[in-house]
């Protein structure tokens, strides 16, 4: 038996490499996605004007991408950021899409949920 294990050791160690580099690739390279509960950003929020009420911490984000992009993306790092220039005191609707959602190349964002989120914006005392 190890002599059959010690014949052509050069071609087996090469075989062996080249699988394992050929593995390495296709896991690097496969696409994939994921979900993450990233934190909510409010910004831009003119001079005189706060937020009341209940408003969510966190949204959930659906990512698509190569899984090696998705593995540099740490949740840390991803933020969703609500533009809140021009708002005015009262009820304030937003809607959540893929632009609001700060991501790395190559990585695309394919849902935000809750798509739509209520704000109370009034005058600050």
């Amino acid at each position: 038996m190890l002599r059959f294990l010690a014949r052509h050791w050069e071609l087996k160690l090469l075989a062996l490499v080249f699988s394992s580099g050929l593995w390495l690739f296709v896991m690097i390279s496969q696409k994939t996605s994921v979900a993450l509960t990233l934190p909510l950003e409010l910004d831009s929020l003119p001079p005189g004007l706060v937020v009341k009420g209940a408003k969510p911490d966190t949204v959930e984000v659906q990512l698509h991408g190569l899984r090696a992009d998705l593995a540099r993306a740490s949740a840390e790092s991803l933020r969703v950021r609500v533009n809140l220039i021009g708002a005015r005191p009262g009820d304030l609707l937003v809607s959540l899409g893929p632009e609001q959602v700060l991501v790395p190349p190559g990585v695309r964002v394919v849902r935000v949920n809750p798509g739509v989120v209520r704000f109370v914006v009034v005058q600050e005392r």
